[in-house]
């Protein structure tokens, strides 16, 4: 009691005994899945970043104002990014559903345009490693590619702020598109047996897709455009444009599922023109036709040219891809026995085709693969590209949920490809 009243007297503040305490309380970091943020989370659409505790204020010292303040400035310095919203305090820290950091860091000053490059391809390789980490891996992979475009800036010249917008646009759909698929994969069976899909959840899907289509369109074009790039960097953002095309894809098929569930209801008003539970009719529209029998025969084109310039060259990568073309071949093989369409590549030995732009193609092709090793590589990354844009188009075309999954993984396939002859092609 008497040191107390010395220090009374002397005039040495006394702490109360609740302190200035931090409390055991901070703010939550978002769940993994169940609660994840609005940018990318798989779970509930609602599910937001736990509140944590609260901290007990302590007494009004003379420091407490410029804490306050302190503390309210690293609170509002955020940092904007595809999938996550991350606090500067937390930079070094994972955030997001899929636990992908996406916070675009800058480049090292004086790095220069080498080590611009370096640091570029290092950071995404690093966002890439993390995907076998995440529970959704096909949303993580989407985390990935926008992380590259937002973070493209000291490696794309003059497109790196165009390239943020275009992420950032992407990004924000992301929310109303997963809702809508969490709407989607919780119908209960009770509505989906009577009046079938959730239509409007299906017409979101769609929408959402489409509109981004257009957007991926214009980084493809800016990627391609950009003269200043550096080979593996556009190699990269190429990978990420498909990344990004293919997330569409889906999006697209999931909504037109839903839209072809028509239900109890729905299957009685439109009569026996439709397949209960499919919602599909027999018929083909003529481009539903026309690109059917049009991918078989590439699909041709690609597994003929690959077996000439494997065994010109000795590559396995050829030899390899060549065998997966025959059973993409073979699954559109399928789809034409199930419509009753003639197939084109019927009784045609390798190297022959029915539609003269694909024959004058293959001769084309066939002839610069056999200059050098080098030059086949940058063949097959050709027919490869060629095949992804050719299999968007058709998937745009159609309705039909079995020819949706073919194409979906033929797609796939391709894209798979395409980074084996690039990965190879590097070697150069």
């Amino acid at each position: 009691m008497v040191l107390l009243l010395l220090l009374s007297a002397t005039g040495v503040p006394v702490m109360a005994a609740g302190g200035n305490g931090d409390g055991s309380g901070g703010p939550g970091n978002g769940g993994d899945d169940s609660a994840g943020n609005a940018g990318n989370g798989s779970g509930a659409p609602s599910g937001n970043a736990g509140d944590g505790g609260q901290a007990t204020p302590g007494p009004e010292g003379p420091q407490a104002q410029p804490l306050q303040e302190e503390q309210k400035r690293q609170q509002q310095e955020t940092v904007d990014q595809p999938g996550v919203q991350v606090n500067q305090q937390d930079r070094d820290q994972d955030q997001g559903r899929t636990g992908v950091d996406t916070t675009a860091e800058p480049a090292t000053p004086g790095a220069g345009p080498q080590g611009n490059r370096d640091l570029f391809l290092e950071r995404v390789s690093v966002q890439e490693e993390r995907i076998t980490q995440a529970q959704d891996r096909q949303k993580a992979q989407v985390d990935v590619a926008l992380y590259a475009f937002s973070s493209a800036g000291d490696v794309t010249a003059g497109a790196g702020p165009e390239f943020n917008r275009l992420a950032g646009v992407i990004n924000a759909s992301r929310a109303a598109t997963n809702q809508a698929e969490y709407h989607v994969q919780t119908r209960s069976s009770f509505s989906r047996m009577l009046f079938g899909g959730d239509q409007d959840a299906a017409g979101q899907l769609i929408q959402h897709a489409d509109q981004n289509r257009q957007h991926i369109a214009l980084m493809e074009q800016l990627v391609a455009n950009c003269s200043a790039c550096d080979p593996q960097v556009k190699n990269t953002l190429m990978e990420q444009v498909q990344v990004l095309s293919q997330e569409q894809n889906r999006l697209t098929a999931i909504g037109r599922q839903e839209q072809a569930d028509r239900g109890l209801f729905g299957w009685l008003l439109a009569g026996s023109g439709s397949t209960p539970g499919t919602g599909q009719a027999v018929a083909l529209t003529d481009d539903e036709r026309y690109w059917m029998t049009f991918m078989r025969e590439e699909e041709k084109l690609a597994r003929d040219v690959y077996l000439v310039l494997g065994a010109k060259w000795n590559l396995p990568v050829f030899t390899n891809i060549a065998r997966s073309e025959q059973t993409h071949m073979d699954s559109v093989q399928t789809l034409l026995d199930r419509y009753g369409v003639d197939d084109p590549a019927e009784g045609r030995a390798p190297g022959e085709f029915e539609n003269p732009d694909l024959q004058a193609l293959y001769d084309d092709l066939v002839a610069r693969g056999s200059v050098s090793p080098e030059e086949a590589l940058k063949v097959g990354v050709l027919i490869e590209e060629i095949d992804i844009d050719d299999l968007n188009t058709a998937i745009a075309t159609t309705e039909k949920n079995d020819i949706l999954n073919v194409y979906t993984n033929l797609l796939q396939g391709s894209q798979s490809h395409l980074k084996a002859f690039q990965q190879n092609l590097a070697r150069y």
